[in-house]
């Protein structure tokens, strides 16, 4: 597995480049909704450094002037990544704004399989959007799940997998496998089992919830993504995050007790009665968390999100934070300050 990071703090130019162009790929008729500008306001404060009063008088760049001016790939790999969650932000979904979104990606040569993904969600039901994606996502999940249950062929992990899963309620108080249990029982979910559909995914998932400090929210799960591709900007992390956004953002699917995720079409978080006018980016603080997510994980020393979990579950989670660098939420979802190390220490 390569890592590549997200270029963060991005260069001053390629950054104001970056704005102008958001500008413009949110320029469609009738304007952005309230929800776009939100996120494009945090996107350009929080993580290109804009000064939020410039905004305003800012000229919006378009998809050709863009494809001239920024040729790092990381820069326009970035904005491609920022420009889906915008177009995913439009509520209801807009062909029009689909449409600019594939300007500027013809515009930069860049056409990766997420930006197919949005396609056929604004062009294909439910149901058929969904076992596309599913088809999709299955060829990543085997980098996304604990390697200890990366079977050499189709099917469950074996038992030693189970076994360790099993052992993480002896886990020493502080450790790592003690607070993923924690994580479990203080949210009412059952731990990973031989009846849950991709159950080393789960586990690793989880346990990243567990070292970065997020909790299974709306909010919280689309933070973890943003988190994950800063540690490493792979495809695999993309399409991960990618994945947050149709669960809670638009609502293309939910997790199932027998298939992973199943169709639902209903509109994003919280999922009902909502009729697809909005999504979780639009509750309060859901942007700001998106955007603190992808600072915190640009600033780890090292990737820890697909380590074998299972390993390390008896080592302090106070130490595994200090060791990679993962610093505490401005806002903490869960009061837990015996288990994040001091700031001389990070």
């Amino acid at each position: 597995m390569s890592s590549t990071r997200i270029p963060f703090p991005v260069d001053p130019a390629a950054a104001l480049l970056l704005t102008r162009a958001l500008l413009g790929l949110i320029a469609i008729p009738g304007g952005p909704t309230a929800e776009q500008r939100r996120v494009f306001e945090v996107l350009a404060t929080h993580l290109l450094r804009q000064e939020s009063a410039s905004l305003a008088s800012l000229d919006p760049l378009a998809p050709e002037a863009l494809a001239l001016q920024l040729v790092d790939p990381a820069c326009r790999r970035l904005f491609l990544q920022m420009g889906i969650i915008l177009d995913l932000c439009h509520h209801p979904g807009s062909e029009e704004q689909l449409r600019r979104l594939e300007r500027y990606a013809e515009a930069l040569h860049f056409d990766p399989p997420q930006l197919q993904v949005v396609r056929d969600l604004a062009h294909l039901s439910a149901q058929e959007a969904t076992a596309r994606f599913v088809r999709l996502y299955d060829s990543y999940k085997p980098e996304l799940s604990e390697p200890m249950a990366r079977p050499a062929g189709e099917g469950q992990p074996d038992d030693a997998f189970f076994e360790a899963v099993e052992q993480l309620s002896a886990m020493p108080t502080g450790s790592l496998g003690w607070a993923f249990v924690q994580f479990y029982a203080r949210n009412g979910i059952a731990l990973p089992g031989r009846h849950t559909p991709s159950p080393g995914y789960y586990v690793a998932h989880d346990m990243n919830h567990v070292i970065s400090g997020y909790e299974p929210t709306g909010p919280g799960e689309v933070a973890l993504g943003a988190f994950k591709l800063a540690l490493n900007n792979s495809a695999a992390n993309w399409m991960a995050s990618l994945t947050n956004f149709l669960i809670h953002e638009v609502g293309l699917f939910k997790h199932g007790s027998k298939e992973q995720f199943v169709p639902y079409g209903g509109g994003g978080e919280p999922y009902h009665g909502l009729d697809g006018r909005c999504g979780v980016l639009a509750l309060p603080g859901a942007a700001e968390l998106f955007a603190e997510a992808l600072e915190r994980g640009a600033r780890c020393r090292a990737d820890f999100s697909q380590l074998d979990h299972l390993a390390m579950a008896a080592e302090p989670l106070r130490e595994i934070r200090r060791r990679f660098g993962v610093v505490p939420l401005r806002q903490p979802m869960v009061d837990q300050p015996g288990l994040w190390p001091d700031p001389e220490e990070l």
